[in-house]
C-alpha cells in the first residue's frame, strides 16, 4: 500500500541569497571590466610615455651629436682662416718687400747705365773732338751752303754782273778759309792726342797674371727691418769714383757671398758716436728748416741711441 507524504521545503533564504551572489558576481564584473579598461589605458598611457621619452631623448642625443659636430668643424674653420689670414698677411709684406726692392734695384741700375752712358758719351766725343765738332757743327753748314753762298744773277747788266761775281768769290775764298781754318784744328788736335796718349799709355804691356794693383774702397752695408716678421735686408752702397762696371759688380758679388755665408756681426761701437758724424748730422738738421724744438729733439734722439757698426774680418 503506498503512501504519500507532502513536504514544505522553504526556498526563499536560498533564493535571497542567490540574488545577493547575483548581485555581488554583477558588481564584480563591473569592477573588472572598469579595471580592465583602467588597465589598458595605463598601459597605454604607459606606452605613450615611453614613447615620447625615447623620441626625445633619440632627437635630443642627435641634436646634441650635430651640435657637438658644428662646433668642432666652426673651431677647425676658424683655425683655417686664422692660418689663412697669416699667411695673407706674411704674403702681402713679402710683396712689399718686393716691390720696393724691385724698385730700388730698379733706380740704382737706371741711375748706373745713365751714368755710364754718359760717361761714354764724353770719353767718345773726346777721343776725336775735331771730328764731333765736324760732325756736329761744320756738317750743318756744308750740307746749307747752297742756301748760303750767293746765287748768281741771271740776267743784268755787265755792272751788276762783274759785281755778284765778286761777291760770289769773296764768298768762296771766305768758305775755303773756314774749312782750311777747321782742317788745321782737326789735323792740330789729333796731334795733341797722340801726345796725350803717349803719355798716359804705357810703353809695355801689363801682364795681369804678374801685375796686381792693391785698391782700398769704401763700402756701406745697412741691415734694415720693415715689419715686424723680423725678416731683415741688407743693401750694399759701393763707390763709383775711379771704378768699373765690372768691378763694381765684383765687389758687390764678394760681399753677397760674405753676407749669405756668416751672421752679420753688429756691435756698438766702444767710442760711440764718431764726433765729425754727430757734426755732419748737427750741419744737416740746421739746414733742414724744421722747428727749433724739433731739431734739439733729433739731435737730442740721435746723441741718445748709438747705433751699431759692422764688424768684418779683411780677407
Amino acid at each position: 500500500m503506498s503512501s504519500t507524504i507532502t513536504c514544505h521545503v522553504d526556498t526563499s533564504p536560498m533564493a535571497e541569497s542567490i540574488g545577493s551572489v547575483s548581485n555581488h558576481v554583477n558588481g564584480t564584473t563591473a569592477a573588472v571590466v572598469a579595471m580592465k579598461a583602467a588597465v589598458v589605458k595605463a598601459e597605454s598611457d604607459a606606452a605613450n610615455h615611453v614613447c615620447d621619452k625615447v623620441n626625445r631623448g633619440f632627437y635630443t642625443l642627435i641634436r646634441s651629436q650635430i651640435s657637438q659636430k658644428i662646433a668642432s668643424l666652426k673651431s677647425e674653420v676658424d683655425s683655417h682662416l686664422m692660418r689663412l689670414n697669416q699667411q695673407r698677411k706674411q704674403l702681402t709684406a713679402i710683396r712689399e718687400r718686393m716691390q720696393r726692392d724691385y724698385n730700388m734695384i730698379s733706380a740704382r741700375y737706371l741711375k748706373t747705365f745713365t751714368t755710364i752712358n754718359k760717361n761714354l758719351e764724353q770719353r767718345v766725343a773726346e777721343l776725336d773732338r775735331p771730328v764731333m765738332d765736324l760732325a756736329g757743327t761744320e756738317a750743318g753748314k756744308v750740307t746749307n751752303r747752297a742756301a748760303r753762298l750767293t746765287a748768281d744773277i741771271p740776267l743784268g747788266q755787265i755792272e751788276s754782273v762783274r759785281t755778284s761775281q765778286m761777291i760770289g768769290s769773296s764768298r768762296l775764298k771766305f768758305t775755303a778759309l773756314k774749312a782750311i781754318e777747321t782742317i788745321e784744328r782737326f789735323i792740330d788736335g789729333s796731334n795733341r792726342l797722340e801726345e796725350v796718349t803717349d803719355r798716359i799709355l804705357l810703353r809695355r804691356r801689363m801682364n795681369p797674371e804678374t801685375t796686381s794693383v792693391s785698391r782700398s774702397i769704401p763700402v756701406v752695408i745697412t741691415e734694415t727691418n720693415y715689419d715686424p716678421t723680423d725678416m731683415s735686408q741688407t743693401q750694399t752702397y759701393i763707390s763709383r769714383m775711379e771704378l768699373s762696371a765690372e768691378a763694381t759688380r765684383s765687389i758687390e758679388g764678394a760681399i753677397d757671398s760674405v753676407i749669405r755665408s756668416q751672421q752679420l756681426p753688429w756691435v756698438y761701437p766702444q767710442a760711440g758716436i764718431p764726433a765729425e758724424l754727430v757734426s755732419e748730422f748737427r750741419s744737416l738738421v740746421a739746414a733742414s728748416g724744421i722747428d727749433p724744438r724739433r731739431q734739439r729733439m733729433m739731435v737730442a734722439m740721435f746723441e741718445s741711441h748709438p747705433f751699431q757698426t759692422l764688424e768684418m774680418t779683411a780677407r
